[in-house]
């Protein structure tokens, strides 16, 4: 079942974005009237690209052209039918800039963007935030802050603790299938990667050089330096977001953002990391309208 179709009022429009020398390859979805934001959908790392995983990014640049909001969607460089080096979520600066340049000169009655992205892009579109004035939110979908210390804490917290917990775990001990010197030596080995290795990093070591910073911090930097608001939704059932969400509590920087107000957090218990289910997909998409419609009501109130 298709959740959302193209509409009449609406149209798509493949586009060639040049890039630095090469040729990124997006679509624009445009509504008859479009509202003053835009949104630029931005492809994670891995095996994708501008469809999304479930077909998800189709779908989400309908449904906001349905309600008068325009967006881009495309394949960064190295992925789908753009042309380059696959360059990751690291370096992505110049493609989403293309990207936004090309859907100002498709859509020219934007006037602010609002950047979507999910796991690696969701870290890359913050790590651009701050670079360009024209855009004045980021919706971040799980982001991605993977460290080797990060993921032992989290597998520990998050599996461990409640393995023992569930009674299969218990049957399995007694059928003689569980072997506990290979979890030992598994567990032994996580700790050693969270004592041997720094995680957090204090304000003084940190450098204006974003890019010297380890992962998670380099994104809570990137939000801070950020001027607009950001939305993020998590999935409960992920060890990707459980590591972010532990961070968050840790981290006095998020801190510091979460309580100036200009973060929403919006968890949703059940959902898997690229919510594979029906309910949950709509659930995101139905956020993320939600929250963009209010960021362009909120600008247009600010200009009268």
């Amino acid at each position: 079942m298709r959740l959302y179709a193209m509409l009449p009022n609406q149209s798509e429009q493949p586009v060639s974005i040049p890039c630095e020398g090469e040729t990124l390859i997006g679509i624009v979805n445009k509504p008859v009237k479009a509202c003053r934001t835009g949104v630029v959908i931005i492809v994670a790392g891995g095996p994708q690209y501008r469809v999304g995983a479930h077909r998800q990014f189709v779908t989400l640049a309908r449904l906001l052209a349905g309600r008068g909001i325009a967006s881009i969607r495309f394949d960064h460089r190295g992925t789908g039918d753009s042309t380059g080096e696959l360059r990751g979520f690291i370096d992505m600066n110049a493609d989403i800039q293309s990207a936004i340049d090309t859907l100002f000169d498709r859509v020219p009655e934007i006037e602010k963007v609002v950047l979507w992205g999910e796991c690696e892009s969701a870290t890359a579109s913050a790590f651009f935030s701050y670079l360009d004035t024209r855009v004045q939110g980021i919706f971040m979908v799980n982001p991605w802050i993977r460290t080797d210390v990060g993921l032992a804490k989290t597998i520990i917290k998050h599996y461990y603790w409640q393995r023992i917990m569930q009674k299969s775990f218990w049957k399995k001990v007694m059928s003689g299938k569980f072997s506990a010197t290979d979890s030992l030596k598994s567990i032994v080995k996580m700790m050693q990667s969270i004592f041997t290795r720094p995680e957090n990093v204090s304000h003084s070591e940190m450098s204006d050089n974003f890019f010297e910073l380890p992962l998670p911090e380099r994104l809570a930097k990137s939000c801070e330096k950020f001027q607009g608001q950001i939305f993020i939704l998590t999935s409960g059932f992920d060890f990707i977001a459980r590591e972010f969400k532990d961070y968050l509590k840790s981290s006095e920087i998020w801190q510091k953002i979460i309580a100036s107000g200009q973060v929403t957090l919006k968890d949703i218990p059940d959902a898997d990391h690229t919510f594979s289910r029906l309910e949950w997909r709509k659930e995101l998409l139905d956020q993320t309208v939600d929250w963009i419609m209010r960021l362009d009501s909120k600008r247009n109130n600010q200009s009268m």
